[in-house]
């Protein structure tokens, strides 16, 4: 048994705890039991299985935070774990993943701001991080990742705008960025003018050309804008001397009805 190099039992309704002998196979590349009925917690002695080249734990009930051990796994090339109900942050040293090709963390409740070290995963081809409550800004520095062909952030809170970095995605066919809060102009540059309307569904205040079925964005819009702020400024203003004045005009009527009497 010490010598397993794969482990596969993906759908076979397997229940209960993973067994902590599974740590102790320090040979194994491939442990893959998506698909069952796990439950627990993913032991921080993960970080003994450092041969693992692929992980599958997607689709059971499994929970509890993201041990950190997992980034210690440097030799890992794809990364399934979608559907549970982990929560927490992404750990910061994501960036120990330089040989990542394939990464789906989507469905698992994790929650804060994409870390910049997601950069440092030259390697990636696909990132899958939709449907988790992700809020901050999309990282500029993610132009680094030049090998990048599909990038699915979908039904997070991130807000901001796209950055224009990204135009320089040369690899990407699929950008998801749809149902967040998103807003500015979409880049129109690289691969952007390639994307199709439902890359930005649900991203109410983001604005471009009407082949995305969101608001232009023109000049004249922004004057427009920047003048009606101005008259609301001005008639703000203008009410608030105009409320004082009236305030000193009552004073001064008063004073005067008293000395009448």
């Amino acid at each position: 048994m010490n010598r397993l190099q794969a482990l596969v039992l993906s759908g076979n309704a397997l229940e209960g705890l993973i067994p902590l002998s599974i740590y102790q196979l320090v040979r194994m590349f491939a442990f893959v039991i998506g698909y069952n009925m796990l439950i627990g917690s993913i032991s921080s002695s993960i970080n003994n299985l450092t041969s693992l080249r692929w992980l599958d734990l997607s689709s059971n009930s499994l929970s509890s935070t993201l041990p950190s051990g997992l980034c210690e796994l440097k030799e890992l090339q794809k990364l399934y774990l979608q559907d549970k109900s982990f929560t927490g942050h992404l750990p910061l040293r994501l960036r120990n993943f330089d040989m990542m090709s394939y990464m789906d963390i989507s469905a698992i409740k994790l929650s804060g701001e994409l870390p910049a070290s997601l950069s440092k995963l030259q390697m990636l081809e696909y990132l899958n991080l939709s449907r988790n409550t992700f809020n901050g800004h999309i990282p500029e520095q993610l132009n680094h990742m030049l090998n990048l062909d599909i990038v699915d952030l979908s039904h997070n809170k991130l807000s901001g705008e796209i950055p224009k970095s990204l135009e320089k995605l040369q690899h990407i066919q699929v950008l998801d960025l749809s149902f967040n809060q998103l807003e500015g102009e979409i880049p129109s540059d690289g691969k952007f003018a390639d994307l199709s309307a439902g890359s930005f569904l649900g991203n109410y205040a983001l604005c471009i050309a009407p082949k995305f079925h969101v608001p232009v964005c023109s000049d004249g819009v922004k004057k427009h804008n920047n003048v009606n702020m101005l008259r609301v400024d001005i008639f703000l203003a203008s009410g608030g001397f105009a409320l004082v004045l009236i305030v000193w005009i009552i004073i001064i009527v008063t004073k005067y009805r008293k000395r009448g009497f």
